[in-house]
Order: C-alpha cells, then sequence, then structure tokens
C-alpha cells in the first residue's frame, strides 16, 4: 500500500526526496529551515507550534501556531525559521490531479461556474495566499485528526480519498477569496491584492471588538484606508457594508443571549451595545422576522 505520510527531521531534512506534484503530508519538528521553493506544489502549510515565515514576492506572511497558509505552485518562495525550540508544522501538498477530480466531482452537484473558478483561480498568480487561523476553517477536524493520528503513529489512513475530501474542503473556503478578490474594482492583480489583505485585517478587527466600534473610522484606521475607501472595497469584497456587517454581529450575539431567561430584553440591547431598546427590537425584527419578546417567550 503506498504511504502518503513522511516526517521530516534534523537528521535527513537535507536527505529527504520531495516529489513535485504529487500528494503528500509531511510532518516535521525542527530548530532551523531555509528553502526558496516552498510552493513547489498547490499545498496547506500549517503551524502546530512557533512560527514560519513565507515570503511571496514582496510581501512576507508570517504564519504563527494555530495558523494555515495556502500557496499555489509558484517558483522563487521563501520559508524560513531559526528556533531554540522546536517548531513543529505540517505541510500537505496536492497534485494538480487531485484537484482537478475534486472540481469534477464538485461541479456534477454543484454549480457549474466551479469549472471557471478553476481555470480562472486556481493557477498562479491568481490564487491569493492569506494566513487563516485552523480552528475556523472548515477542516480545523480534519487537521486535528490528523495530528491525533501522526502522535499515535497511525497514518495509514492518509489516502487518495482523505485528499479529494480535503481538497473539496479547501475549495469551499478559497471560493469566498476569490468572489472577494473579483469583487474589488481595480485593475491591477497585485493591487487588489493587498487591499483584500487590509480588507481582511479590518474584518478581523470588526470580529474582535465590534461591540466596541462607534465609528468605522477606526476600522479603516487599522487596516490603512481612507473612511470611504474602506467602505467602498469592503462593500464590493464582501457584499454588505462594514455598518451591516457590525450590526449582523450585533444581532445575531443578541439572539443567543435570549438562551438565557434571567437576562432581560433591555439589558441585552444594552450589552450589545444598541442606542436603545426601540433601536435594538426594531433590527432585531427585520434580521430574524420576530420580535425579541416573542424569542423570550418561547425560551421561558
Amino acid at each position: 500500500m503506498k504511504s502518503f505520510f513522511r516526517t521530516i527531521t534534523e537528521e535527513n531534512k537535507l536527505t529527504l526526496n520531495k516529489g513535485g506534484d504529487c500528494d503528500a503530508v509531511y510532518y516535521s519538528e525542527l530548530n532551523e529551515w531555509f528553502t526558496d521553493n516552498a510552493f513547489r506544489s498547490f499545498s496547506l502549510k500549517y503551524v502546530v507550534d512557533k512560527c514560519i515565515h513565507y515570503k511571496v514576492g514582496g510581501t512576507e506572511h508570517e504564519v504563527m501556531s494555530g495558523n494555515f497558509l495556502l500557496a499555489c505552485r509558484q517558483p522563487y518562495v521563501k520559508a524560513y525559521f531559526k528556533s531554540r525550540e522546536i517548531v513543529k508544522s505540517i505541510c500537505i501538498d496536492i497534485c494538480s490531479a487531485t484537484v482537478v477530480e475534486a472540481f469534477t466531482i464538485m461541479s456534477d452537484k454543484e454549480d457549474p461556474n466551479f469549472d471557471n473558478y478553476l481555470a480562472k483561480y486556481f493557477r498562479y498568480p491568481e490564487f491569493f495566499e492569506s494566513v487563516c487561523p485552523v480552528v475556523t476553517s472548515a477542516f480545523n477536524r480534519k487537521l486535528n485528526s490528523l495530528i491525533a493520528r501522526i502522535h499515535n503513529g497511525d497514518t495509514d489512513a492518509i489516502d487518495k480519498e482523505w485528499f479529494l475530501d480535503l481538497t473539496e474542503k479547501i475549495i469551499y473556503h478559497s471560493y469566498g477569496n476569490y468572489l472577494a478578490l473579483n469583487g474589488i474594482q481595480s485593475v491591477k492583480l497585485e493591487t487588489r491584492k493587498e487591499l483584500l489583505r487590509r480588507l481582511y485585517a479590518g474584518r478581523e478587527y470588526i470580529d474582535e471588538n465590534f461591540l466596541k466600534i462607534d465609528e468605522i473610522s477606526e476600522v479603516a484606521t487599522v487596516s490603512n484606508l481612507s473612511e470611504f475607501h474602506f467602505f467602498r472595497s469592503f462593500r464590493q469584497a464582501f457584499g454588505t457594508t462594514p455598518y451591516q456587517y457590525i450590526l449582523k454581529k450585533k444581532l445575531d450575539l443578541s439572539r443567543s443571549m435570549m438562551n438565557n431567561p434571567e437576562i432581560s430584553i433591555t439589558e441585552i440591547a444594552a450589552a450589545c451595545n444598541f442606542s436603545d431598546l426601540f433601536t435594538f427590537s426594531k433590527a432585531f425584527k427585520r434580521r430574524f422576522g420576530i420580535s425579541p419578546s416573542q424569542v423570550q417567550t418561547m425560551t421561558i
């Protein structure tokens, strides 16, 4: 039976022969590493512990523990780190045939536009590299299961179907980047990529601080954009305005708080930073089609 799994150590890191366009999982525990061929195939770079740097053209990605970077095959990409403590990481290479097969399967049961998505996006230089936390991804459970298997010495379950399932999850994850990137109105691809990185930084800031944000200019500053440019580009990329995005976050939180019957609607409105109960109730009913009092009655 073919083995798709390899372990990289300080002893074999310079002699291990890595295939070019093939399905493979590489687990490494190293103190130091450097390569200028980091994106030799389509791959998922997952840092389990510590940090790895990747340099793509003029952009440097710092991938901290618990985060991953999706990479499309392209030349002259550097990866490097040097640490007194062991850096643990997983590199999952996925061959082009597996990507095509996954798209074929998905196109049969999904939107045929996936074919165009493959042609336009999963080819360098269109692909958008982005660092994301594993915990918020569709393949969080799959990667955690992989780590457990590696620690238990049980990697026989890594087969062709395993790669196809992961590839399908990656395609769904990347499709959002594709839509956002193509929604931004700019001629130059690199300009769109840089703008999308800034917008993601702004959206992440909103996710962490939405209850405290009073002015969008605050988020625009984090994104290093003017307020108008941020507002316009955010709407183009994500199909909603920053105000609407913040409002949705607040309303979703308020809905979850109603599971606790001991908290009054007035307290929930205040906790979710609404100016008054009337404004909260009106926005809540517009979003969920039911008033806060009706929801609270159902939970009692």
